[in-house]
């Protein structure tokens, strides 16, 4: 990747982490669930970029990981309360895929030396700090209460 293109991917996924953690802060779900559904183009679009130039299949794996990370984290305008207990458990299984998912991430990165730079796998950091205190908030009892859209 050029520098002009590792730019782009550094801007891009600071405002859109930072658009997750703002979201978080806020309890606003949809901000939350915008920034993660969106970031998750970034690693989808550099993953097919690393494709094209070695044609390593790990490319493809990750890009793949990164595209069930984005139909996940699509915020929908469904609402539902805490009565609605099929839906509050499918929730906090969603809510474990997309930690799991940016914590493979990290290990990508940071482990895995895929040549991807530091400062992504930060980004991967911040987002399952952002969703492991969702979880942990919703398991206190008194789940994040989202704003009302």
């Amino acid at each position: 990747m050029d520098s002009r293109t590792l730019w782009i991917f550094t801007i891009a996924g600071s405002a859109l982490t930072l658009l997750c953690l703002y979201g978080v802060v806020k309890a606003d779900r949809k901000l939350f669930l915008s920034g993660l559904c969106y970031f998750s183009i970034l690693p989808i679009i550099g993953e097919s970029m690393g494709y094209s130039a070695d044609k390593a299949s790990v490319h493809v794996i990750v890009a793949l990981v990164f595209l069930a990370q984005m139909v996940l984290a699509f915020p929908s305008k469904i609402e539902f309360g805490a009565d609605n207990t099929a839906a509050m458990k499918l929730t906090g299984k969603i809510a474990l895929a997309l930690l799991i998912f940016n914590i493979g991430g990290i290990i990508y990165i940071f482990c895995l030396h895929a040549g991807v730079p530091r400062r992504f796998g930060c980004f991967h950091i911040a987002q399952s700090l952002a969703i492991l205190y969702i979880i942990f908030k919703r398991m206190s009892g008194n789940g994040p209460v989202w704003v009302k859209q």
